[in-house]
């Protein structure tokens, strides 16, 4: 950047056959003093009543403008997520050095890093990932912030403003999607996470102001790579002793695959397990009707039951040590008595893969809509 602004300064040198003026800046946050790269500077002159110039500061927070004729100039300096900034300076013949600072607006820069997620289990996370489609909305303006088709990188950087709901999403062949939804300074969320994971909490890089107005955040995102037959279970779903129905605690745990199905072009298999204690018959008959009360309703939350099959283990498939007979507690009985999931085959065409992310939370509105209206017509 500081090259090229260089040779536009030489180039004009040459072509008006005079000595041109170097207006040489910096730009830096206020607070933090770090450079700002990307800032729109716009040169205005006094004089003259008018625009002489537009360039963007290069990572170093820099920018480099040929200036004609000496004179009364304002710079005017824009970022996102910073206030606009103006400044005076009064150009001589002599080449001219300034530096300009500016004032975040209320709120967040997130920076986050892409990361393999070797299991849901352990949270253990492996190498960066890269050539993924990212895409940030602002769902409370309805505007696009990011949209990334092949993404070369593995971080990304978003400015989050209070008073605003964001959705994430990230997609990458052969992983699930990740979703994730931020509210900040919203229904009472100073700042939240839903969908970011316990073990991927965003650390606060840089103090919070007294009010908690603004900061820098920096979190790891993992992302689970699609593995064929690979059981993955299904926390906090349970079931009242010997009742195979879905109980209403078991409702967020369900929706959650709801979501995973889809969001990914899979066809999956839930299986349900019990522990060894009682008759292994009736265990086996008991585990099926549970798998399949988790299956129906999946089903009935508009999941196509061709890509979704009900299947009881009953105790066969013990993940510990507590076979007939032995002295386990509740808590190593409780281990075996578990509802997974795994990935059978894949959808050839998928309709999520085509739509955008605000195509996906303009057609979720709508099916939201139209659900309310149903209800208030039953409700008359």
């Amino acid at each position: 950047m500081k090259l090229l602004n260089i040779c536009l300064f030489l180039l004009l040198s040459l072509t008006v056959h005079s000595q041109l003026i170097l207006l040489e800046g910096r730009i830096v946050d206020t607070s933090s003093s770090r450079t700002l790269d990307g800032v729109e500077v716009k040169l205005y002159s006094l004089d003259d009543d008018g625009l002489t110039a537009t360039v963007y500061t290069d990572i170093k927070g820099q920018f480099f403008l040929p200036v004609r004729t000496p004179g009364l100039y304002v710079v005017r300096c824009m970022r996102e997520a910073y206030y606009d900034k103006e400044q005076f300076v009064e150009l001589s013949e002599e080449d001219e050095m300034i530096r300009i600072t500016m004032n975040r607006l209320p709120g967040y820069e997130f920076e986050a890093t892409v990361k393999e997620l070797f299991s849901y289990t352990s949270g253990q996370l492996g190498k960066e990932l890269r050539n993924i489609k990212i895409e940030v909305y602002n769902s409370t303006t309805g505007k696009e912030l990011i949209v990334t088709k092949d993404d070369p990188d593995n971080t990304f950087r978003v400015n989050f403003e209070r008073g605003n709901h964001y959705t994430i999403l990230l997609r990458k062949k052969g992983y699930y999607a990740k979703r994730i939804e931020v509210y900040v300074d919203v229904d009472d969320c100073i700042l939240c996470f839903e969908g970011l994971g316990t073990y991927a909490s965003p650390e606060i890089e840089s103090a919070l102001t007294s009010l908690n107005e603004r900061g820098s955040i920096i979190s790891d995102i993992p992302m689970k790579k699609i593995i064929q037959d690979e059981a993955i279970v299904l926390d906090n779903i349970y079931y009242d002793y010997d009742k195979s129905n879905i109980r209403r605690d078991a409702t967020p745990a369900l929706e959650r695959l709801v979501r995973i199905l889809r969001r990914n072009p899979i066809i999956i298999e839930l299986s349900s397990h019990t522990d060894s204690r009682g008759k292994s018959d009736y265990n086996m008959v008991l585990s099926q009707k549970r798998a399949q009360s988790a299956v129906d309703y999946i089903v009935s939350r508009g999941i196509k039951s061709s890509r979704i099959t009900a299947k009881g283990y009953g105790e066969s498939q013990l993940v510990n040590a507590c076979t007939d007979g032995s002295q386990c507690s509740e808590e190593e009985h409780q281990k075996n008595r578990r509802t997974e999931f795994k990935v059978t085959a894949f959808v050839e065409e998928s309709n999520f893969d085509k739509l955008s992310l605000k195509q996906i939370i303009e057609q979720e509105k709508l099916m939201s809509s139209r659900l309310k209206e149903s209800i208030i017509i039953m409700e008359n």
